[in-house]
């Protein structure tokens, strides 16, 4: 060792001697070399060692170039590499990207790297160069591999500005023993998944937006989410920090930036910091932790490349800058600068000279890319190595080149050095590979990244505590342990934006959509309410305001207004109010869109996305068409409605507080009852819809009530005829309509008793003309009990402009003020401004009855979603993932237990003691006991004053024919075309009709053609499959259908084939039906699946009952002449058979709506109403029937008649059988997507078997056999022919004895007699003209022969003849009656052939 450290002094010596012997100027950009006599590889390198003033001294640079040295001299004086010497040229650079690259061209001239091949001698002794070693400084590295990308070098850096540099330049042939970003990042996301956390804030500098981009890309790659990215340069800084949800902030400031921002701030206790030090060379003077102060509330983790401590080296160096200082300018200006001495000839308290090796090393700190510049040294002496060991390497490298290049980068990738004791002793026992960290980056292993947490201990202070360790690898090898301070947990909550929800967010009309509160929230309820209307939104609509400020205020204070029951903790709803534009498409959109897709409102400064799945409920105080519209789509469970719908459809997940509509017009048909007002006219607004939803519903249940109504009137506008019939008038109109009427009404001035009760919104109908409010006391009117709370008609009472800054509030204070709020809209008020304190007009908004209740079912969904949230999430510290899994099941499960009362106050309009005029509540009514009056109707005359009790007139209202009539004409009424959203038509909507409960319009779907061409069936490529399978199969069907036709024309087939052709046309449905399940739903289509599914079944399996009836009655009845069964009774068994199935299906015939619109992952479609379980029990009648045939054709299979028909419907029973027991089995465990496609499959294998099992066989007979005349003569023996078929009918006057599935044929010719044998009763009946009456009578029948049997010879007569008579031999003893045997037993006749001309 002694040895080695005199080497290193003569080496050093001559060093700095040769960095000084030029001028000041000039020398110190002279290179210098550290090497042996007799070395055979170089290393080149360009260092910083001084500042871009060329004065400054840059300390770790010189600590470099030493470990340089001390790395080569160990490998030189290794016994092992002793003829592998190795030496280094170098340069200074003085930190100038200038001089970096004129360093390096020097050393290249030097080894004639740029000398032409033709200039070079062949006995040159060029020195194998092995790479070169990059600056460490960024700037100057990034000249140099810019200036060297088309020379093929070896690259390598040691320090990490350079690496990570080099590393974004994807510069070739590059390597590197310091770590990267990548690294840092990588270490980072390895603790991250440790602490079982993926969501974290990144503070950074704006400027950084390289920087940032590869640390976002990075960390998204590895499922990292980032809620906020913070500029530290942020005015609120601080309350950013403390408002994230995220626990853990990521930075890779520096630790005099960090300490700048932590200071005397609090960002809570729930926060912790991680810090990356990336270079820790720049930040040497920030070090001393003693210096470092923190709130002792806030968690520090630093994560740094670790240092290994090099003693050896330390004490080397030490040694050598006492020793040699004062011969030396440059050792003495490394002390100077190190130590902060002087050096001068006379004696001072403060001289170098006196300082000792013990104070130099509490001076001296190692630099932090002393260990990676020892093993860069060791890279590529290692590579030397192997290099030797191979002779074509030798040769190729001989000069440099790309493919020595090449071959240096392949030894680097494989190399696997392990330190031995004649390396560093610090580094024995480790090894050093490199792996590929990119696609043209190098690393080393062995690269430590170290987490470091600080503590503040109460007696020894600040402290650091190492807490992890990461080391780079081709296997990263990765050891924690658990921080000590506190547990570090930040996880990202689903639904969030930054939870990488949101690929893509949709563009909104931001002038749409309100967030009272413009900061993200954990879950939202989403208002819909119309603020204005018009095809472009463009108008305001003077719609009740109390609607929204309930929602408003119920959402806002719902948490204050319960204190003692702690409702909703740590659990923050945002409210977001959406303006519908009076129009269901657009309510319908918006619904969509928050369920589908990420949007971003843009309000107070602030960007909230919103995600779908972090809307839990939605509240709409539409009504009519625009809020039907909406209902449908709430029927999946996904999501829940808060409502004013008094319909109250079970099927739809929506509440709705306000008593039941049903039940409201039940109480008024009682009252009407009560005081014998049976006979009565009706005013309706044809522009209301709810008013006209309730006419409809009150017109259905005062028929069956025994209510006639006279008349029917409709308000339009100001044209209006108020005359009336009854003395009874019920008024369903909004208020202003209700106005309209009864100012119409004064002006005729009727003087008769009359009475008016009003509905729903015509309550208000004073508000609107109070001038003539005098004229109509007496009015009455039945509305739901009054509900509304009393803080909040205070709260509405005092609210101003100022006091709720909200648009959407101040859009309506200046509608109705007629001045401006804000400067940007004072042109449009013609200068006018308003002061900002403008109260509301609370009279004008009436009795505010659907606010009131608005508000209930508002409470009613909170309760539950606090009580479903404290069950899912007990610990109560915010939203946990099993409620946004499970919540909104559960909270809808709950709410549609929940019970509503249905109460309702009547009042009469009347003067009060003021002298003015107002309601005033008279009885009440409820459906558990009807109705309770306090005080009596009291009757006002025409000359508006009250009439003594005494002289109190009795109204009744009753219908005495025939008098009058009742208007019972339902259908009369129709829907005006202003009713109809032409908006969704005109905006090219994919919705233009919504089903809703209004009996006045039936909405349309997109039509069945639209869906066939670009419906969602064709998303699924085997539907294209099953489609054309279908096509084939029908088309083979109809195929046996037409030549069964064409055979019967040309009567080839005779006979009764009706139960045959029924059947084939049963396929034929059953194949037709498959085409109704491959297509998408539509109300057609879901109506033909559950009834021509049933029906195609109920048909053929029906006609195979009667066929099977059929057989055995011709088997038992044989051929007698006694009993004879018609086809009718055998048709009349199809007739029943049918009625009955037609009878169940008629059902879903009569049905209003056989389908219904659900959200499928968020998207609409329409499914058929019926469940699967109602679809397999509208089958249950079929499996009757199939049981029934399967019975029948089992006990007639050996039935050899019709060619062993019964044997094929046996077989075709069974296989059905079968065949249903496997898809229905199927049917009920598979998923839903694919139900469809299994009833299409079973449709198609029950129809193929019914093909090919029953009428194959008559196919194959009907193309293999055709029909000859033959002569027929006792104890003759037929050959190849068939006697039993079915396909040719009898003789016309033959008797027919039983049902014509075994019948045979006879023919009449012109010049022949036949008759049957079966038929035949005398031989005299059956005479021949050619024939005498003693030879013996021949037989004529018709027979089925096989094509192919007659000989050629035959053909040319045959072609020439109408038809033959073929004679054989035949023994027809079966066939022939009785006294017909005893004839001629013996006798063997010679049958001849006879052409008929």
């Amino acid at each position: 060792m002694k040895r080695i450290d005199k080497l290193f002094e003569a080496v050093i010596i001559t060093l700095f001697v040769d960095c000084l012997t030029s001028a000041p100027s000039c020398s110190i950009y002279d290179p210098f070399r550290i090497q042996p006599d007799d070395n055979k590889y170089q290393i080149g390198a360009a260092f910083p060692l001084h500042d871009e003033d060329c004065v400054k001294l840059r300390a770790e640079a010189v600590q470099d170039i030493v470990a340089v040295q001390w790395a080569l001299t160990h490998w030189n004086q290794n016994s092992k590499t002793g003829n592998l010497k190795t030496s280094l040229y170098a340069g200074d650079t003085c930190s100038k990207p200038k001089e970096a690259i004129s360093q390096t061209l020097k050393f290249l001239y030097s080894l004639g790297f740029y000398e032409p091949d033709e200039c070079s001698t062949g006995n040159q002794n060029f020195r194998q160069l092995l790479g070169l070693f990059l600056p460490s400084d960024a700037p100057s590295a990034r000249a140099v591999a810019s200036v060297l990308q088309t020379t093929p070098l070896p690259l390598l850096a040691y320090s990490y500005a350079v690496a990570d540099e080099l590393t974004q330049m994807n510069v070739s042939n590059f390597a590197t023993t310091a770590p990267t970003l990548t690294v840092f990042i990588d270490a980072f996301i390895r603790l991250m998944k440790n602490l079982n956390s993926d969501l974290i804030a990144i503070v950074v500098r704006a400027e950084d937006e390289k920087l940032i981009n590869r640390l976002l890309i990075r960390l998204r790659q590895k499922n990292i989410f980032i809620s906020e990215l913070i500029d530290p340069e942020s005015p609120n800084f601080e309350q950013i920090i403390r408002n994230s949800d995220s626990q853990i902030i990521f930075t890779l400031l520096s630790k005099k930036e960090v300490r700048k921002l932590l200071a005397g701030k609090s960002f809570g206790i729930d926060k912790t910091w991680i810090v990356a030090e990336l270079d820790k060379d720049t930040q040497q003077s920030e070090r001393e932790t003693s210096e470092f102060t923190i709130n002792s509330d806030v968690q520090i983790i630093y994560l740094r490349q670790q240092q290994r401590d090099l003693p050896q080296f330390k004490n080397y160096f030490l040694r050598l800058l006492k020793n040699n200082h004062k011969s030396y300018s440059l050792l003495s200006s490394f002390m100077q600068q190190m130590c902060n001495c002087t050096i001068s000839s006379e004696n001072s308290d403060n001289d170098c000279s006196e300082i000792d090796i013990q104070t130099m090393a509490l001076n001296y700190k190692q630099t932090s890319t002393a260990e990676s510049i020892i093993k860069a040294v060791y890279a590529f002496t290692a590579v030397a190595s192997r290099l030797e060991k191979k002779p074509v390497a030798l040769s190729l490298c001989a000069k440099p080149s790309p493919e020595c290049t090449e071959l240096i980068m392949t030894e680097l990738q494989s190399l696997i050095y392990e330190f031995d004791t004649n390396d560093p002793a610090e580094l024995v026992g480790t090894t050093l590979h490199f792996y590929w960290e990119s696609n043209t980056t190098l690393m080393s292993n062995g690269i430590v990244i170290e987490g470091i947490e600080m503590i503040d201990n109460e007696q020894l202070g600040l402290m650091e505590v190492k807490i992890m360790e990461y080391e780079t690898g081709i296997k990263p090898r990765f050891a924690m342990i658990t921080p000590q301070s506190k547990k570090i947990h930040s996880t990202c909550a689903p639904y969030h934006s930054y939870c990488g929800q949101c690929d893509f967010t949709a563009n909104i009309d931001q002038k749409r959509f309100y967030l009272p509160s413009p900061r993200p929230h954990h879950l939202y309820i989403i208002g819909l309410f119309d603020f204005h209307g018009g095809r472009t939104c463009q108008s305001y609509r003077n719609s009740d305001i109390s609607l929204p400020l309930a929602f408003f205020y119920t959402l806002t204070t719902f948490s204050q207004r319960y204190p003692q029951i702690s409702l909703l903790r740590n659990l923050d709803i945002g409210t977001v109010l959406v303006d519908s534009c009076s129009s269901g498409r657009k309510a319908v959109e918006a619904v969509l869109l928050a369920e589908n897709h990420c949007f971003t409102i843009e309000q107070g400064g602030q960007n909230i996305t919103i995600v779908p799945g972090s809307v839990f409920g939605y509240a709409s105080a539409l009504s009519g068409r625009v809020g039907g519209a909406l209902k449908g789509l709430f029927v999946s469970g996904d999501s829940l409605l808060v409502s004013l719908d008094a319909d109250h459809d079970s099927s739809l997940d929506a509440i709705s507080a306000i008593p039941s509509r049903k039940k409201e017009i039940l109480a008024l048909l009682k009252l009407l009852k009560k005081f014998s007002w049976e006979y009565i006219s009706i005013v309706i607004s044809d522009q209301d819809d709810s008013s006209m939803v309730t006419y409809r519903q009150f017109e259905k249940l005062a028929v069956e009530n025994g209510i006639c109504i006279a008349e029917v009137k409709a308000v339009n506008g100001e044209e209006v005829d108020p005359t009336t019939t009854a003395n009874v008038t019920i008024l369903f109109t909004s208020a202003s309509d209700a106005a309209t009427y009864f100012t119409a009404k004064l002006r005729r001035e009727f003087l008769h008793p009359h009475v008016h009760i009003v509905n729903g919104d015509a309550h208000d109908f004073h508000l609107h003309d109070p001038s003539n409010v005098a004229r109509f006391v007496g009015t009455l009117s039945l509305q739901p009990k009054d509900v509304i709370y009393d803080e909040f008609r205070t709260w509405l009472e005092n609210i101003t402009p100022l006091s709720l800054p909200e648009k959407w509030y101040w859009e309506y204070v200046e509608n109705r003020w007629q001045c401006a709020l804000s400067e940007a809209n004072r042109n449009f008020y013609e200068g006018k401004m308003c002061t900002g304190d403008e109260l509301l007009d609370l009279p004008s908004l009436g009795r505010m009855t659907k606010s009131g209740y608005f508000v209930r079912g508002l409470e009613r969904f909170l309760f539950t979603l606090d009580a479903v949230y404290k069950r899912l999430c007990p610990e109560q510290v915010g939203v946990c993932d099993e409620f946004y899994v499970k919540g909104r099941e559960q909270i809808s499960k709950i709410l549609k237990k929940a019970q509503i009362e249905h109460n309702f106050v009547v009042y009469e309009f009347m003067p009060d003691e003021q002298g003015s005029y107002a309601y005033q509540s008279i009885g009440n009514y409820s459906d558990k006991s009807g109705f309770k009056f306090s005080e009596s109707y009291k009757y006002f005359g025409a000359l508006d004053h009250i009439s003594d009790e005494s002289s109190q007139p009795k109204i009744t209202s009753r219908c005495i024919s025939p008098s009058c009539r009742c208007f019972l004409d339902v259908n009369s009424m129709r829907v005006p075309s202003s009713v109809i959203d032409e908006a969704g038509i005109l905006a090219g909507s994919y919705i233009h009709r919504v089903p809703t409960n209004d009996a006045f319009q039936q909405f349309q779907f997109p039509s069945i053609l639209d869906r066939l061409t670009a419906g969602q069936w064709r998303l699924q490529t085997w539907n294209y499959a099953l489609a054309a399978i279908i096509t084939v199969m029908l088309i083979g069907a109809l195929g046996v259908l037409f030549l069964a036709i064409v055979k019967l024309y040309f009567r080839v087939i005779k006979g009764n084939q009706s139960l045959g052709l029924s059947l084939l046309v049963g396929v034929i449905v059953l194949y037709t039906t498959g085409y109704v399940f491959v297509f998408e739903s539509t109300d057609i289509v879901c109506r033909l699946r559950i009834v021509l599914h049933p029906l195609g079944y109920a048909f053929c399996f029906g006609v195979m009952i009667a066929k099977a009836t059929q057989l055995k009655n011709a088997e038992s009845l044989g051929f007698s002449d006694a009993f004879h069964i018609s086809y009718w009774n055998y048709w009349l068994l199809m007739l029943f058979i049918m009625g009955v199935q037609i009878a169940l299906s008629s059902k879903w015939l009569t049905e209003d709506f056989a389908s219904m619109v659900v959200l499928d992952g968020g998207h609409p479609r329409i499914v058929c109403k019926y469940s699967n379980d109602e679809f397999l029990l509208s089958q249950g009648y079929v499996i009757i029937l199939l049981l029934l045939a399967l019975c029948l054709n089992s006990t007639n299979k050996n039935i050899k008649r019709n060619h062993k028909e019964t044997k094929w419907l046996f077989i075709s029973s069974l296989s059905c059988a079968i065949l249903w027991i496997i898809w229905m089995t199927v049917y009920v465990f598979i998923p839903p997507p694919y139900k469809d496609t299994v009833v299409v499959l079973e449709l198609l294998l029950c129809a193929s078997v019914l093909l090919g099992f029953i009428f194959g066989p008559k196919i194959y007979i009907m193309l293999s056999y055709e029909p000859v005349v033959v002569e027929v003569r006792p104890q003759n023996v037929m050959k190849d022919f068939v006697f039993d078929n079915d396909l040719f009918e009898k003789e016309e006057n033959s008797k027919r004895i039983s049902s014509p599935s075994n019948s045979l044929e006879s023919r009449k010719s012109q010049t022949h007699s036949t008759c049957s044998v079966v038929n035949c009763k005398n031989a005299s009946a059956c005479t021949r003209a050619d024939f005498s009456d003693d030879d013996q009578i021949p037989i004529f029948r018709t027979v089925m022969r096989k094509k192919n049997h007659l000989g050629r010879s035959h053909s040319a007569d045959r072609q020439k003849s109408f038809s033959g008579i073929v004679r054989q031999k035949t023994t027809p003893s079966k066939m022939l009656r009785s006294d017909e045997k005893k004839k001629d037993d013996d006798k063997v006749e010679q049958h001849r052939v006879h052409q008929i001309r």
